[in-house]
């Protein structure tokens, strides 16, 4: 049965055509139709399946949210909070406690976060909860000591921070030795032909990556590493460390790539090919799952054309290595990013969907697109010193 035939349909809805509902209920939800999400949303709460209609009611009142009506989400809510389905739960209330501050009820809103905090399915969503409980403890006048405590089991998000700061130091340490020994600068470089005009790249492919760890001139590391350390920490918050470091080292590559096909008399240093390839991860993501996106990170992406300008402006490769403003590495590392955001929705974006999967996005369909994406740059370096010739007799 379609979709619009279940909606006109009534009396009791079978579990699978019930699973569909929410599903499609969820992506309109995710897509801005409020109105359309609650219709799906009313009648998947048809089914007999209890931990099924408890989500269908969470949706119903996630949607009656968005269309200002508080008061009938939270009569939804209260009567989730009877399921037997944990996860179901934890969702309910940590909404409702968002409805109770929202509506200046603070001990309410503390009740429900308490209780959260123990159906809570992740020790991020844990920490998440133990921050608000520290806060509202002390708005309502708890316990110093029990905010503390609340505040301390909070703290294990910070752990977010170990991954960027890695990346930003071991550049920055990399970079400095560099830049006081041409002998550790030289070998790093991402220098492509070799003085008789041969292929010194493919002999020496770590060349590729080892070129985002020196710097030509203090001025240019620092701008990298600032800028580093912004699209790492929003890459992380959208899809999670793993991603963030694989994707990075990815987009060095494409870049250095990128470089030497156009540009492969010119020696490069830097690490503005993996850090536009960070910024176009998120962009991509952005404009292709602006729904997933929370708004402290589209806010974030604000900053990112004017950190887009200075790169370009400090580029790669100074005169250390007889280097200029490497705009093809840019570029490359760009577009990496856009294709990996576009193609890959958000992973730790908390969507309707995500709140009961845990799941954004298709993990086959992530694998495959970044399989795919890899075997392509495997197959221009292979390929590398015969496309730089071609773009040589191009008439640009």
């Amino acid at each position: 049965m379609e979709l619009d035939e279940l909606l006109e349909s009534n009396g009791p809805i079978s579990p699978s055509d019930a699973g569909r509902l929410i599903d499609a209920g969820a992506d309109a939800l995710d897509a801005g139709d409020a109105e359309l999400a609650l219709s799906y949303f009313w009648r998947a709460a048809g089914t007999g399946q209890l931990s099924l209609a408890g989500r269908a009611a969470i949706g119903a009142a996630e949607a009656l949210v968005r269309l200002n009506r508080d008061g009938e989400a939270v009569e939804l809510l209260e009567g989730a909070l009877t399921s037997s389905d944990r996860e179901v739960r934890f969702v309910a209330r940590r909404r409702l406690a968002v409805l109770y501050v929202t509506a200046g009820k603070l001990p309410q809103a503390l009740s429900e976060y308490q209780r959260a905090e123990r159906d809570a399915p992740s020790d991020a969503a844990r920490a998440e909860i133990a921050a608000r409980i520290g806060w509202l403890t002390k708005e309502t006048g708890g316990s110093s000591l029990r905010s503390r405590l609340a505040f301390s089991r909070s703290r294990s998000g910070e752990r977010e921070r170990v991954l960027p700061l890695t990346m930003v130091g071991v550049t920055a340490v990399v970079s400095v030795a560099a830049l006081a020994s041409t002998a550790l600068l030289q070998p790093l470089a991402l220098i492509k032909i070799d003085a008789a005009g041969g292929d010194l790249l493919t002999l020496e492919p770590w060349r590729l990556l080892t070129v985002a760890l020196v710097h030509g001139s203090p001025l240019h590391m620092v701008f990298n590493l600032f800028a580093m350390d912004l699209g790492a920490r929003l890459v992380q918050r959208l899809y999670g460390a793993q991603r963030l470091l694989l994707w990075y080292l990815l987009g060095v590559i494409a870049a250095s790539l990128a470089s030497a096909i156009w540009s492969p008399l010119t020696p490069s240093v830097g690490a503005s090919g993996g850090v536009f390839a960070l910024f176009g991860v998120a962009l991509g993501a952005e404009w292709a799952h602006r729904p997933l996106v929370e708004r402290g990170v589209r806010a974030a992406l604000g900053q990112i054309g004017g950190l887009i300008l200075i790169n370009l402006l400090f580029g790669l490769g100074t005169s250390a290595v007889g280097g200029g403003i490497d705009n093809a590495a840019h570029i490359g590392g760009l577009v990496f990013g856009l294709l990996l955001g576009v193609f890959i929705a958000p992973t730790r974006a908390e969507s309707m969907r995500s709140r009961w999967s845990g799941l954004a996005a298709s993990h086959s369909r992530e694998g495959a697109v970044t399989l795919l994406l890899s075997l392509l740059l495997v197959l221009i370096f292979v390929n590398w010193f015969s496309l730089a010739q071609l773009v040589d007799q191009l008439p640009i």
